[in-house]
């Protein structure tokens, strides 16, 4: 029971930033699995991955109703990560925990520079947003490519890449990331599946904690001005960044 209740407040939490800062949950859901569930890196990544289908679906249903996705630039991108996550996940299968770590560990820092590369960039209204085809086919590839290996979602680089790159506003970048998170997070999974990196047990009860609490992030984020949702992205991200090169170097 207490390993439940505990798999159970992983899902909150990262539910919960998942609608907040659209970043799919999994560059949350992975250090908490890993530090606070004591799970192994290869499954962790798996369970992360049910956990962004369902908790990004629930966000993605609240910020649709707010208005803050932009479906063109969602739909390219996420048709575009299709292929990339599943080989992604197969590759994730037959290399070590150590490079994984590693690579999970340069993609926050490159999510961390970007943002703060971006934070005097506002970016255009979102009425006056427009679709940019090659930049946002590649960041999909990109993006999918991430999610199959790390089983991350990709959200908290793709929401930086949506901002410093396509100059997409902050709320608008975090919507429109959660729909681009479910084309490829469903590719992802498949290739999980099929190379046998799956826990059932943890996956359910991190996820019932995931659903409510991504539409109480999405909410909150419609109360919180952009500046302050970057704010807290890039104290997140530092935060984890901090511990997880101090677990790599000592």
């Amino acid at each position: 029971m207490i390993h439940a209740l505990q798999f159970l407040s992983i899902g909150v939490i990262g539910g919960f930033l998942s609608g907040l800062l659209g970043i799919g949950g999994g560059v949350v859901f992975i250090p908490l699995l890993v530090y606070l569930g004591h799970t192994p890196i290869k499954v962790a990544t798996s369970v992360s991955m049910v956990v962004i289908i369902f908790a990004s679906a629930s966000g993605l249903l609240a910020h649709h109703r707010a208005k803050n996705i932009h479906f063109p630039t969602g739909l390219w991108m996420g048709i575009a990560s299709i292929f990339s996550a599943l080989v992604g996940s197969f590759v994730s299968g037959v290399i070590s925990d150590m490079v994984l770590y590693h690579l999970y560990t340069g993609l926050v820092a490159t999510a961390l520079i970007m943002l703060l590369l971006s934070a005097k960039r506002g970016g255009p209204p979102s009425a006056e947003f427009g679709l940019r085809k090659l930049p946002t086919l590649l960041v999909g590839i990109l993006q999918g490519l991430l999610t199959g290996l790390l089983g991350i979602g990709g959200g908290f680089i793709v929401v930086p890449f949506l901002v410093y790159l396509l100059d997409m506003p902050t709320l608008l970048a975090i919507g429109t990331s959660l729909l681009i998170i479910l084309f490829s997070a469903i590719a992802g999974l498949f290739g999980k599946i099929m190379t046998i990196q799956f826990n059932p047990t943890i996956t359910i009860w991190v996820v019932a904690g995931s659903i409510p609490a991504a539409q109480i992030g999405a909410w909150v984020a419609q109360k919180t001005g952009q500046r302050l949702l970057r704010l807290f992205l890039i104290i997140l991200l530092g935060l984890i960044l901090a511990r997880v090169i101090g677990d790599l170097v000592f």
